[in-house]
């Protein structure tokens, strides 16, 4: 299979997965807008912008309430003041043995420190917090040479994912956009598109490049080889508007690397729901109810800088306010 045409493959496959995928996102932003304005990415355009995205949230209940679901969650499983793990094996017998349980504490207390010194419990808490909210999480988890491991985390609306036959998470596809100079230094200058290199060039090295990156099973791989080209998962990323097919960098991983958390499936479904979605009509309802009573408390006011007189209507026997009257 020539590059053009397995990069149309994969770009057909995105598409059908956006479109699997598109009954959830009006639901996402709803929850977005009244829980995590700054969370969801329904648009790559959506990336670093400033502007206000709180103008629907008056009372912020929601807001509260939903970074004490993720300050929990954190606290209660994955805290880094603590340790929240322990290393064992299978055999229960084994686990009793001194020397081994000595390796096993060594080897706990070093996974933890590596922990400390990456992006893992900073990733954690906002995965908490978006999976509470909108039901689905997702990161990649990817070797560095740095801290040993590094998370990349995705906020909801900019990846896609699909299950296998046991309902387990086995695919994901992201777009994404980086700058010209993030694009050159992590794929090379020589792997870029003529655009790019153009564009690197000419200087413009903050300009925003949009990017489709591909985890999936690699059915055509070679058993016998134990190369990255015939892994039991392909990663491939390609420049998601060139047109010369090449892709920027083609690998693979011996097991599936994007930890996909959802709290809660239905069924077959592949996304999960969440407390948030069960929270989203009482938050709108308190939005309601709290800007009805700025609005009575406006009016209250207004009323309170004109003095009315109050008379009996003769015909009916009623009272009578005719604000303005002295």
């Amino acid at each position: 299979m020539d590059n053009i045409e397995q990069r149309t493959d994969y770009l057909k496959r995105w598409a059908a997965l956006k479109s699997e995928r598109s009954t959830w996102d009006a639901h996402w932003e709803d929850l977005s807008a009244q829980f995590m304005p700054r969370a969801g990415r329904f648009q790559t355009t959506d990336r670093n912008r400033g502007d206000k995205r709180h103008n629907d949230i008056i009372d912020n209940t929601g807001l509260l309430a939903k970074g004490t679901l993720g300050s929990g969650l954190m606290a209660g499983m994955s805290s880094p003041a603590r340790p929240w793990f322990k290393m064992a094996t299978p055999d229960q017998d084994l686990n009793k043995y001194g020397p081994v349980k000595l390796w096993l504490d060594a080897v706990t207390k070093q996974m933890l420190r590596v922990f400390h010194k990456s992006n893992v419990y900073r990733v954690l808490h906002t995965g908490y917090e978006e999976l509470g909210v909108f039901g689905t999480w997702t990161c990649i988890n990817q070797r560095d040479y740095r801290n040993v491991i590094h998370l990349h985390p995705m906020t909801i609306g900019e990846f896609c994912i699909a299950t296998n036959w046991r309902g387990e998470v086995d695919c994901l596809y992201r777009e994404f956009e980086v700058t010209v100079r993030q694009l050159v230094i992590e794929f090379g200058l020589e792997n870029c598109s003529n655009t790019v290199k153009g564009m690197y060039q000419r200087k413009l090295l903050d300009a925003w490049v949009p990017l489709l990156h591909c985890i999936e099973p690699r059915y055509d791989r070679d058993p016998t080889k134990r190369d990255s080209l015939n892994m039991p998962y392909a990663s491939v990323y390609y420049e998601r508007d060139s047109n010369n097919g090449k892709p920027l960098r083609t690998s693979g991983y011996k097991k599936f690397r994007g930890l996909a958390a959802r709290w809660a499936v239905a069924g077959g479904d592949v996304y999960g729901h969440s407390p948030g979605m069960d929270a989203l009509g009482d938050s709108k309802q308190l939005q309601h109810q709290q800007l009805h009573s700025q609005r009575q408390l406006q009016n209250a006011q207004l009323n309170s800088r004109f003095p009315s007189m109050t008379f009996h209507d003769d015909q009916n026997d009623l009272p009578c306010h005719l604000p303005g009257r002295f």
